[in-house]
């Protein structure tokens, strides 16, 4: 009896004690929103007509932050805002649903959007535009209805690509719509008085690191072909810009500038690049003798012990396509489940060539098994390299194992393993050609591979190509080799998930490829190339090199920054415009067609194939090389922008030009809604419809129409 009653004493007192405990627990959370709202309320301007509330907490570690929305349904309006415990506005976002997107003249300047900008981030916190600098001062062509400004985190005077700010001004209310701060506030930067100069850096890096001849391919008129390039060894190593010694980076800080091509890639094959067959293609396909039936194939998987599907796995899905790197190459998918009870199921993916019955590619997804095997690295490498020889044997030959491959494990004693084979040619690695291999290591098994392989594409000798101290050369000088500070890589930084803004870390220096440009030099012409590979070049705002003086100077270079501009380095001013030229212009305007890198003939051509496709122009129109006169000019404005029906109403137009008899009586209607929109206002009460619109004429035509919406 006495034990029950001692018992309940102790159960009522400790009752008692939890709830003033609870109670102040929620008072001090209580005070800490409203302190939150508070000091976002003196920051920030929250409109009258937001007046509904939401809030949502968000711990990471030990830092808690309160993401908080003012907003009306009825107006169609919203604030956002992010706020950490320190009182660190880390996001901020604006929704007008009356704002309008429409292609203009912006009413501010890029320079005025910068002044606002930076006011804002004063506003906010006026330490950390101290603590930042402005990247991308040149200015990049954009048409889009905001200004975008970067500015990253210094330093010593160098850079902490760690910590950013972004800043989005609106080019024509002048309004901030999207800001975003990441900011840690415990860093130790690394003293930088003992910096090694560029010089030793580069030499480190030519000695420790350096660049290696390879392979890339391309597609030309549909067809792969190969080209000879330097790219970085390592992605994922530099130089300690203090000792000069070889460090390897984490994962946060990899400049792999081949990455994007493998992304490109995949993105094809996820998004459904290969290409699909009609009923009536795939029969003709399986009317071929040397295209392996479903049957055939399904039999061919079953048959791989490896892969472990017996007669309990249905065949779920089949299907045959062309692969998206070479039109003769057909693949079977296969796809198989096999269902152990109502919440476990197993599952195999397999790809096989319809011709070759070659295994391309597997993915084996069962149930966790629990124990791990405990393989060593090699031991791994040397099973994956087994299973490669075995299954992909017409290949194992032809591969090489890529030690500088940033793997994606992260633990001590990591649960899988995935390896890269790269294929060589001549004795030279194909960097975008491989074979990549995971290992279980829990189950003691290979579980997946695939195979990124091009067919049908031949590599030529590597004759006539710029030696290795050239590319060094075309590296440091063009490319950049510069010091950074990143976080130190300590030996238990990736067994946990990164916080950009909560860990307490050191900031080391280390000396890295600039990573604003491809580091991709042309083994044949040491140009530097994009990801196509084609010669890259800066989306930095050039204003033409004839138009100083002009007293349209001003308007030019506003279009310029919008991107609306011709493709040469010359304006010309009082040259004709040829039609090809002003169509440029116009599908700039309008977004009808885009224009990569590279402005060549071929470029040109498509454009005229989606004109003609969606009926702005006909094939009878198509005259790129000729002079366009303003009453044509009229109707192809008009085009563009859609109106192409109204225009061609027969009775209603009429024109108060004074020459108006001149004007085709077909076209009357373009040359009025042109002259409506005010993009071309003729002179001295005159239209003068024969006569040849020049190329700055050309241009002013946009930006009347732009500055009168």
């Amino acid at each position: 009896m006495k034990k029950i009653i001692s018992m309940l004493l102790a159960v009522v007192m400790t009752v008692t004690f939890m709830v003033p405990v609870m109670a102040s627990e929620q008072i001090s959370a209580d005070n800490a929103l409203a302190n939150a709202i508070k000091v976002v309320k003196e920051k920030i301007e929250i409109p009258k007509e937001c007046n509904k509330f939401n809030y949502d907490i968000n711990s990471y570690g030990d830092v808690t932050s309160w993401n908080l929305e003012w907003s009306s349904d009825s107006e169609g309006k919203a604030i956002n805002v992010t706020i950490d415990e320190n009182n660190l506005i880390k996001r901020y976002y604006s929704y007008d649903r009356s704002s309008s997107y429409d292609k203009k003249i912006p009413k501010y300047s890029k320079e005025q959007g910068r002044e606002i900008a930076e006011k804002f981030i004063n506003v906010l916190d006026e330490k950390l535009i101290k603590q930042f600098e402005l990247i991308d001062k040149e200015g990049t062509y954009s048409d889009d209805s905001d200004y975008s400004f970067n500015y990253v985190r210094v330093a010593n005077g160098i850079a902490g690509y760690f910590n950013n700010i972004s800043v989005s001004v609106n080019k024509y209310t002048g309004a901030v719509s999207n800001y975003s701060c990441s900011y840690a506030h415990n860093v130790t930067f690394e003293d930088a008085s003992k910096l090694i100069s560029k010089e030793q850096a580069e030499k480190a890096f030519i000695d420790k690191l350096g660049l290696k001849l390879v392979y890339k391919i391309k597609t030309e008129d549909n067809k792969p072909v190969s080209y000879l390039t330097y790219i970085p060894k390592y992605t994922n190593k530099y130089i300690d810009a203090l000792t000069g010694e070889v460090e390897k980076v984490s994962e946060y800080y990899s400049y792999d500038q081949s990455t994007s091509e493998m992304a490109m890639g995949k993105a094809a094959m996820d998004s459904g690049a290969n290409i699909v067959l009609t009923p009536e293609e795939l029969d003709a396909v399986k009317g071929m003798s040397d295209v392996m039936s479903k049957e055939s194939v399904d039999k061919k998987a079953r048959g791989i012990s490896l892969l472990g599907i017996d007669d309990s796995f249905k065949l779920s899905t089949s299907y045959l396509n062309k692969d998206w790197r070479d039109n003769e190459t057909f693949i079977w998918y296969l796809s198989y489940t096999k269902e152990l009870s109502k919440d476990k199921v197993q599952y195999r993916e397999v790809q096989i060539d319809a011709k070759s019955g070659e295994i391309l590619g597997f993915d084996i997804n069962d149930p966790e098994e629990g124990a791990k095997a405990g393989k060593t690295k090699e031991e791994a490498k040397a099973a994956s390299m087994k299973v490669l020889k075995e299954l992909m044997a017409s290949k194992y030959d032809k591969l090489k194992y890529d030690e500088s491959y940033t793997e994606a494990v992260s633990e001590k004693e990591p649960d899988y393993f995935v390896f890269r084979f790269n294929r060589i040619e001549n004795g030279i690695e194909c960097s975008n050609n491989y074979v990549s291999i995971t290992y279980d290591n829990k189950s003691g098994k290979v579980t997946s591979a695939s195979s990124n392989w091009v067919r049908n594409v031949s590599f030529e000798a590597p004759e006539d190509i710029i030696s290795a101290d050239k590319a060094y050369d075309i590296l440091f000088d063009k490319i950049g080799y510069e010091p950074k500070y990143i976080k130190e890589d300590t030996d238990n930084s990736n067994d946990k998930i990164w916080r950009e803004d909560t860990d307490k870390f050191n900031a080391v220096l280390g000396y890295f490829i600039n990573t604003g440009k491809p580091a991709v030099i042309s083994a044949a012409t040491g140009d530097i190339l994009d990801d196509s590979g084609e010669v890259y070049k800066e989306n930095t705002v050039v204003d033409y090199t004839d138009i100083s003086g002009l007293k349209a100077e001003n308007q030019i270079r506003i279009l310029t920054e919008m991107s609306i501009r011709y493709n040469e380095d010359q304006l010309k001013p009082n040259e004709n415009l040829l039609q090809k030229d002003y169509f440029v212009l116009l599908s700039k305007l309008n977004g009808r067609y885009y224009f990569g890198a590279a402005m060549d003939d071929k470029t040109i051509d498509e454009m005229y194939k989606s004109l003609i496709f969606s009926g702005i122009i006909t094939k009878e129109e198509k005259a790129p090389m000729s002079a366009i006169t303003r009453e044509q000019a009229a109707k192809y404005f008009v085009r563009f922008l859609g109106y192409k029906d109204v225009a061609e109403i027969k009775g209603i137009y009429k024109s108060s030009f004074k020459d108006a008899g001149k004007i085709d009586s077909d076209l009357l209607g373009y040359v009025c809604i042109a002259s409506g929109m005010k993009a071309m206002n003729g002179s001295n009460g005159l239209f003068n419809p024969k006569s040849n619109m020049t190329r700055l004429e050309g241009l002013l035509s946009i930006y009347s129409y732009l500055s009168n919406k």
